[in-house]
Order: C-alpha cells, then sequence, then structure tokens
C-alpha cells in the first residue's frame, strides 16, 4: 500500500500542469511611439476587449481584427478607465478616433438588454478592418488624425 506522500508526489508528476497563456501581441509604431498591443481576433476576444480593467499601462493597449470591413461601433463594456480608440481601414487609413469615457457599473436590477442598450457608442467614420485601443489622452499626445496612415501587420 502506497502512502499519501507516494500517492501526492506520483500525482504531482503526472499531472498536467496548467499554465496561463499570455494573450498574443503584436509591436506597432504609431507616430514614432511603438505600443505592444494584445491581439484581440476571436469572437470572445472581440466581445471582451479590454473589459474589466482598471488601467491600461502607458505604451500598450489592444488591436482588434474585425472579421469584417465595415462600420464599427465600440462601447465601454464593463471598462474601469478611460481610453481612446483608432479605427484603421484596410488601406491602414485612419477612419476615426474618440477618447471614449467609462460608464456607470450595471446595477445588479438591469438586464444585460437594457445594459447594453444604455451603453455609448462610439463609431467609425467609415467602414474599419481594425480598431486600437489606447490608454486615454495618447490620440491627442499623438496627433492622430483621420486619413493618416498607421501600418497594421496582416
Amino acid at each position: 500500500m502506497k502512502s499519501f506522500i507516494a500517492y501526492h508526489n506520483l500525482r504531482e508528476e503526472t499531472e498536467p500542469v496548467l499554465v496561463k497563456k499570455e494573450p498574443d501581441s503584436v509591436t506597432l509604431k504609431i507616430n514614432n511611439t511603438e505600443y505592444k498591443l494584445e491581439l484581440a481576433e476571436t469572437p470572445e476576444q472581440l466581445y471582451r476587449g479590454m473589459g474589466g480593467r482598471d488601467y491600461i499601462p502607458r505604451k500598450t493597449g489592444m488591436l482588434f481584427k474585425m472579421p469584417l470591413e465595415e462600420m464599427q461601433g465600440f462601447c465601454m463594456r464593463d471598462c474601469e478607465c478611460n481610453m481612446d480608440i483608432i479605427y484603421v481601414n484596410s488601406e491602414n487609413k485612419v477612419v476615426g478616433s474618440h477618447t471614449m469615457h467609462m460608464e456607470r457599473p450595471r446595477h445588479r436590477m438591469e438586464s444585460q438588454i437594457q445594459y447594453e442598450n444604455r451603453l455609448i457608442k462610439y463609431p467609425s467614420t467609415e467602414p474599419a478592418s481594425y480598431a486600437i485601443e489606447l490608454p486615454a489622452g495618447d490620440v491627442v499626445r499623438l496627433g492622430i488624425k483621420n486619413n493618416q496612415t498607421i501600418n497594421i501587420p496582416k
């Protein structure tokens, strides 16, 4: 009969160790400033975005690769800090930018549909293939303008 310690040691050797996978990221240069951006391209990643975060470190953010180039509109679902968004089309031209402001959290008596319907939508001005979320104030600091080029890696 094996002792508990022998069984425990055997279990540790044979059970797989779960390692939290770091999100895929890409380095992107925007107006001479280099950003390390998390990549969002699955439906779950696109829906979740940067929700749940209360801070975005400088020179970081998220790059959303949308399934279709079309009019886009993002909101601040479950976001706990302000942030900037830049929309970019398939020709790497900026087609809109906004500073998005934190929303009041979902109230316990509020349905998910009611919550989603009250959130402010921040739209692109033309069809976009990409969205880039950055710390609040970076669009102004970088001098981002419509029609300027941001080279998104394919």
